[in-house]
Parts: C-alpha cells; structure tokens; sequence
C-alpha cells in the first residue's frame, strides 16, 4: 500500500519527539557530562544522573506502550527520533558513572537504576528492530523512513542491518562488563594462596653478601648519605622561593575533556536534527501551538543539572581540584 503522506512521514508526535523533549534531552545530557568532569561532590553528579536515568526509562517505556498498542500513536518515524535521543542519553550515563568513583559515597542505588535503565533502553529498540516494517502508525510510510550518519540512509533497507549490529555489539559488550564487575574474583584469592605458599623471608646477610655490606656496617656510610640528603632539601627549598607565576592553575584535562564533549555533542544534535529533516514528517492540521504541557514540563527537568553546573563552576571554576580520596 502506498503511504499517504507522498514519498514523507506522517505528523509528528509532538509529546514523544517534539522540540521541547529533544531540548531537554540535549541539555541535560550537556550539563550532566559536563558536571561530570568538574562536579566537587558526589551529590551534584547523582542528582543529575538520578534526574536523566528517570527520564530515560520514562521515555522508553513510554515509546513501547504507544508504538505497541492495537492502535498505535506513534510513528516509525517517531520511533527513529526516540532512539537517537535515548542512544545519546544512554551514552552520556554511561560514561558519566565512573564520576562517581572521584567521591567517598556509596552509589548501588544509582547503578541498580542505570542497570534497569539500559535494558530497558535495550528493549525498545529490540522492540523497534524486530517490528520495523509493522511498527507504529501508519505502517504504510514506514518504506519513506531514514536513518541519518551525516546523510540519510533507508531504514528499513540499510539501518535496520546496521542497527542489529550496533544494538547486538553493545548490549554484548555492556552485559559482559556487567558480569564481570559483579562476579566474585576467584583469581584473586587464587593469587594470595600462592603467595603465602611462595614468598619467603630474604635474610639479613647471605653468602653472596660480604660482612662488610650488611646492615650492621650501614652506618659507615652515613655521612655521604646525609650530604646527598643536604643538597635534595636545599633544592627544594630554593625551588620553593621560586615564584610560580607561570602557572595559570588551569586544569587542562578538564578543558581536553569539555572540549571533546561538546564536539561529540554537537555532532549528534546534528544527525537528530538532520533525522528530522529529511525523514519530511507531514505538518500538523491542528492549530494547537506545539508548547503545550508535554513540551514545556520536559524543560523543567533541566533545571538541577543546570544549577550543579553553575554551582561547581562557581566553586572551583577551571583550577585544579583536590579531593579528599585523592590526598589519601
């Protein structure tokens, strides 16, 4: 059957991919992977994971139930748009996790959360994949739907292959990594038995050390030990009087960091955008204005992660920070 939207998709479903869910998604996954590399708590890092982990799992679940349904109320289309959105946020908490470890403070509440959150993320696009020709509503123009990787691609003809290979590869991967760290380590009690078995206690002197190296005749070599002990902290202490003005107390690998995040970053608000373009979803009859509740709630859900941002900038700006676990 031909679609009857021509050669485009059908109207877009503004409360699951409108412009108000995709800005919030954009932003909180900026600042969440921003705080990440300056946070000065473990607070401000798990408010803003708690708050995207929340709205990952709410989005997905939300996307099976209305792509599912009898009568669905989503598009294919809708459901493309969905999955970049959640693959970017999935991304972004997945590298924002090891964060975490930088702070004292337990975290197995957030990582049972996040561990919740990816296969349900994983779900949904198994669920899109496996029902790609049939899924949502109309079914019809689901042939008119592309993929985008800085040019559009056919869905169904050259992104569903491509995305049963990314999808399996990292669902793989991810539970491996999962098993894993939550396996006991046999090897490790493995390796302490052999060294109680092995090591053996060096003696003081042996047959091939001469009387006159052990360490009862150390102290004969004091005094050239004692002068190389002079001049190390003479040296330091005039390195010490040394003014530091050179130093602009940047943390440059913060910088590296923030940098490499907002390129990756603005790439993949691209491809969304792009996704959206040139999937040429239908414009809406209704003259309802797209800011309606579904778009403007979302945009509140960015207001945490953006006030931790400026908080930890405030604070410690770009200098070096020292925590309590890195002095230890």
């Amino acid at each position: 059957m031909n679609c009857a939207y021509g050669g485009g998709g059908p109207p877009q479903n503004t409360d699951i991919s409108g412009i108000g869910v995709r800005v919030s998604f954009y932003l909180q996954t900026l600042f969440l992977s921003c705080l990440s590399a300056r946070a000065g708590s473990l607070e401000e890092i798990k408010s803003a994971l708690y708050t995207l982990l929340f709205t990952n799992t709410a989005m997905a679940v939300t996307a099976l139930i209305l792509g599912l349904k009898p009568q669905p109320e989503i598009s294919f289309h809708d459901a493309l748009v969905v999955l970049y959105l959640l693959y970017l946020s999935w991304v972004t908490v997945y590298f924002s996790l090891p964060a975490c470890a930088r702070f004292d403070g337990t975290v197995k509440l957030l990582q049972v959360f996040s561990i919740i959150q990816s296969y349900t993320v994983f779900a949904f696009a198994f669920a899109v994949l496996i029902t790609a020709p049939s899924f949502g509503f109309p079914s019809d123009c689901n042939q008119n739907a592309s993929v985008v990787l800085f040019r559009p691609f056919n869905a169904l003809k050259a992104g569903r292959p491509v995305g049963w290979v990314v999808t399996g590869i990292v669902v793989t991967v991810y539970t491996a990594v999962l098993i894993r760290d939550h396996l006991p380590q046999a090897h490790n009690a493995i390796l302490q038995w052999i060294r109680r078995r092995v090591t053996k206690e060096v003696p003081a002197t042996g047959p091939g050390l001469p009387m006159d190296e052990s360490p009862t005749s150390l102290p004969q070599r004091r005094p050239q030990a004692t002068l190389i002990q002079n001049k190390v902290q003479y040296n330091s202490r005039r390195t010490a009087e040394i003014p530091k003005e050179y130093d602009l107390q940047i943390a440059w690998n913060i910088v590296i960091n923030i940098a490499f995040v907002l390129v990756l970053w603005a790439l993949t608000v691209m491809n969304t955008e792009l996704l959206i373009r040139w999937n040429h979803f239908a414009p809406n009859d209704t003259l309802q204005s797209s800011w309606q509740f579904g778009q403007v709630l979302p945009m509140f859900l960015i207001v945490l992660p953006l006030a931790n941002l400026i908080t930890a900038f405030r604070e410690f700006g770009l200098r070096p920070q020292v925590t309590a676990k890195s002095m230890v």
